[in-house]
């Protein structure tokens, strides 16, 4: 792929930027770490630095995706930023009322160390001969050309509403109530009817401006770019749930979307749509965190505090590594699969039924020491407390595969419902270090089992004029 010099000489700033903000936050954590077990905490900013220069920004520069770019910015936050800060703020602690001893953070650390170096490297051989057509100047979305299967979803989806009009608690304009409903928080009949409810969203969306780019395609007319960008701020002001990750994700990929169709004429939309992700963001962030480490006090401190939880800092990686000693009984393939699939839309209800604990279910007894569910084990965690620490990484080795088959179907069909409700599962393993293996199916299987049943219907059953 031909570049420009003036491309050529950002890519390489970035990489000189990234290098040095690495070996400063080195230095600094290395001369000022002062908490027992947090001596190596140095090795982390700087492993980052070498792997990111080495195999992260070669195919971050050459094959760009969603991606690489959520995995970079996760990446960069976990092992640069979140290090740095853990000292500058002296924050090494967490949610555990007992802190894991200093052998265990000691191990954590090099688990950590070991994961960014396993996982850089499978992403450059993944993706280092990768070619993202997707988006290329002269690459079409292809449009449904039938309508009648997802007409008749909608009207399915219509009359479960009104059986149960308590789903509709669950979506918001913009601003969060206080009462929000998530999926699965009442009976089964409830729950299928939000899930159809929240596909219906966002394939209602997709039929509307598809119908708006094709106008556009046969007319020439600005108005239907308008129109395009106002149907996308509604699909982006209409939420369901309070999950920021979510949130997030479905707004970029709307943006994406958006660019793909209209790329000449994106600018200023993309700058509202960001606006309006910042906004919303803040109203769903003011809702979940009633309760802060510093209850305000100190933003910098509040922030440590999320990126150690939310990221799968060293303090969460290590209670893994406890929970793991701890459950030695768990650790088996048995175990591994129920904790796989027990979240995943379709086996589990096969699964629901039967007497297993999830890892999860462990790491937060190992935090609060009962059953209350509120952490999220990381995937290396997960991926220790299973496999051990050479294969500690598998789990998310398995799911930056499943992000490469992915690209590979919306590059060989390029269909404009593929290249919307495959990009969400493909952007939220970029977050993969954060979350876990069972999260990660159950976003997943959410987006797609539906969705894609959906789509495969009605891309079949079409109808001819006589």
């Amino acid at each position: 792929m031909y570049y420009s010099k003036s491309r050529v000489f950002v890519y390489q700033i970035i990489r000189v930027v990234v290098f040095l903000l690495s070996i400063i936050a080195t230095f600094y954590v290395a001369y000022n770490v002062s908490y027992p077990g947090f001596e190596e905490i140095y090795l982390l900013p700087i492993t980052y630095g070498v792997v990111f220069v080495f195999f992260i920004s070669p195919v971050l520069f050459k094959n760009t995706n969603i991606f690489l770019v959520v995995f970079t910015a996760v990446s960069f936050t976990r092992y640069v930023i979140l290090p740095f800060l853990i000292v500058y703020t002296g924050l090494y602690g967490g949610r555990s009322n007992i802190p894991p001893v200093s052998s265990s953070v000691e191990l954590a650390l090099r688990l950590m160390v070991y994961e960014v170096i396993v996982i850089s490297i499978v992403v450059f051989f993944t993706f280092r001969k990768y070619s993202p057509k997707l988006f290329t100047y002269n690459f079409r979305v292809k449009l449904p050309k039938n309508y009648f299967i997802y007409i008749l979803f909608f009207s399915v989806t219509a009359f479960l509403v009104i059986l149960n009009p308590s789903v509709l608690e669950s979506f918001y304009f913009i601003i969060p109530p206080d009462n929000i409903e998530g999926f699965g928080a009442e009976n089964a009949f409830t729950s299928i009817a939000f899930y159809s409810l929240v596909i219906s969203k966002y394939l209602i969306y997709l039929v509307i401006i598809s119908f708006f780019y094709k106008k556009y395609l046969l007319t020439a007319n600005n108005i239907y770019i308008f129109l395009s960008f106002i149907v996308t701020l509604i699909n982006i002001f209409i939420v369901f749930g309070d999950n920021r990750a979510d949130f997030v994700i479905t707004t970029i990929v709307s943006l994406i979307l958006f660019y793909k169709l209209y790329p000449k004429q994106s600018k200023i939309a993309s700058i509202i749509i960001l606006l309006s992700l910042i906004l919303i963001t803040g109203f769903i962030s003011d809702h979940r965190d009633n309760v802060r480490y510093s209850d305000g006090v100190n933003p910098i401190l509040d922030l440590t505090n999320t990126l150690q939880v939310y990221l799968g800092g060293p303090y969460n990686v290590a209670i893994s590594v406890e929970t793991a000693n701890l459950n030695p009984e768990a650790r088996d393939i048995l175990h591994f699969g129920y904790d796989i699939l027990r979240p995943t839309l379709g086996p589990n209800i096969i699964l629901k039924n039967i007497d297993y604990k999830m890892s999860s279910d462990y790491f937060n007894e190992r935090i609060f020491f009962s059953d209350h569910k509120s952490q999220i084990i990381p995937i290396i965690g997960q991926g220790y407390f299973f496999f051990g620490f050479i294969f500690s990484p598998i789990i998310h080795i398995l799911f930056i595969f499943l992000v490469r088959y992915l690209l590979a179907v919306q590059q060989r069909y390029s269909r404009i419902e593929l290249l919307f409700f495959l990009m969400i599962p493909i952007a939220r393993i970029g977050l993969a270090m954060g979350q876990n293996g069972s999260i990660l199916m159950n976003d997943t299987s959410f987006f797609l089992l539906l969705s894609l049943f959906v789509y495969y219907f009605n891309n079949k059953i079409t109808f001819k004029k006589v």
